[in-house]
């Protein structure tokens, strides 16, 4: 018990700026989370009955993966903001070795970490592991990508890594994007570059599985649609005197955070109805991610804003929470999932077996995420933030 109150106060302190962006980030993890339990269960319809209505609630489940999206719209926001200050003279350029230092600092720490835990592990078990010198090389260079170059990740969320790392590298070539007048050139752009390259890959990968055109098609140009969403969000947010009252005045954030809510659920709908059709040359391909990002981008303003239902939803305390630890809940759920799944007790349940899978594996990766944000995550954290301080 002490153990577990001193990661809580060490996590409370740490919980200061954007509380609900900070539990929206909590709720993407939890929605990954929420989905590959579900996929880890066996998959099945959810419905409620509501006398002679069938609310048909799978949809929550099956489109959790949408939670990745969420991420790098907020990586758009919050990496965006220093730089939109910058170009509308609130601060001064945000130093390029600093910021590097600290993305670097932010991801490659609590990823090396389970590397090192899951190649001991797979050693003694002789379970599944890295087989040669280049396939370790890509892992420790995170090329998760498709061969020759890439390699096939041994834990199956890290694909995702090196395409938010892309973008932090390129965010600094963009900033010049982030002034008033430049908007709609950062809007087009990210919205052209995601649809020439998908375009291209799913086309060019019209015969492969559907994890190789997620892989190919999902690569940076083909994920700046959020991250341009996000940072547009950004410009919109630090020259929000110069915007229309109608768009981010406080009377207005409460409109756009019920939109925005409608919005993702129709979103959500929209994807379960039209799955099939995804992986082609099809609106729904090229449309799906702007409309999630655009209302994701909507709740961002609306809690920056500190709307009442927004803070309500995300900056609750277990949202806010669950947001601190988001990176490493991220990181550890699929193997925890895969070996609570692997335990006879579970394999011989009987009935459906998501119930019981939630029951036992949310804690077990809540308090897994809390002790790797605590020792492995926080305190590069807090380096970047002396590093910063002393500057």
């Amino acid at each position: 018990m002490i153990i577990i109150s001193r990661v809580a106060g060490l996590m409370r302190e740490d919980a200061r700026h954007y509380p609900a962006l900070t539990g929206l980030r909590g709720w993407a993890a939890l929605w990954v989370f929420l989905y590959h339990a579900w996929v880890f269960a066996t998959p099945r319809q959810i419905t409620v009955e509501l006398g002679d209505f069938v609310l048909n609630l799978t949809p929550f489940l099956s489109i959790g993966g949408a939670g990745v999206s969420i991420f790098f719209v907020l990586s758009g926001f919050l990496l965006g903001l220093p730089f939109a200050e910058w170009q509308a003279g609130l601060r001064g350029r945000p130093a390029l070795g600093r910021y590097l230092f600290r993305r670097v600092a932010r991801v490659f720490p609590a990823y090396y970490a389970q590397l090192a835990v899951l190649l001991i592990v797979a050693y003694f078990s002789g379970g599944p592991g890295i087989s040669d010198g280049p396939a370790l090389l890509r892992h420790l260079l995170m090329l998760f990508m498709l061969p020759p170059l890439g390699t096939q990740a041994l834990n199956g969320v890290w694909w995702t890594l090196p395409i938010e790392f892309s973008f932090y590298l390129v965010l600094p070539i963009l900033a010049f994007l982030l002034r008033p007048a430049r908007w709609w050139m950062l809007l087009a752009g990210g919205l052209m570059l995601m649809v020439t390259w998908r375009r291209y890959a799913v086309i060019w990968l019209a015969d492969a599985s559907i994890p190789e055109r997620l892989l190919a098609s999902y690569q940076l140009p083909g994920s700046m649609d959020m991250f341009a969403l996000g940072m547009l969000s950004a410009l919109l947010y630090v020259n929000r005197e110069r915007v229309p009252a109608w768009i981010l005045a406080p009377a207005a954030s409460s409109r756009m955070a019920w939109l925005a809510l409608v919005l993702l659920v129709a979103a959500i709908y929209w994807l379960h109805a039209d799955g099939a059709q995804y992986w082609a040359v099809n609106p729904i391909f090229f449309l799906w991610t702007p409309a999630l990002s655009l209302a994701t981008a909507a709740l961002i303003l609306s809690g920056a804003r500190e709307n009442r239902l927004v803070v309500t939803l995300f900056g609750n305390r277990f949202m806010v929470f669950a947001g601190l630890c988001s990176y490493s809940v991220y990181l550890w759920h699929v193997p925890l999932l895969s070996w609570i799944c692997n335990m006879q007790i579970f394999q011989t349940m009987q009935g459906y077996r998501l119930p019981w899978l939630l029951l036992v594996s949310l804690p077990l990766t809540l308090a897994v995420a809390s002790l790797s944000y605590v020792l492995v995550e926080r305190p590069f954290i807090r380096m970047h933030r002396t590093d910063r301080a002393a500057s």
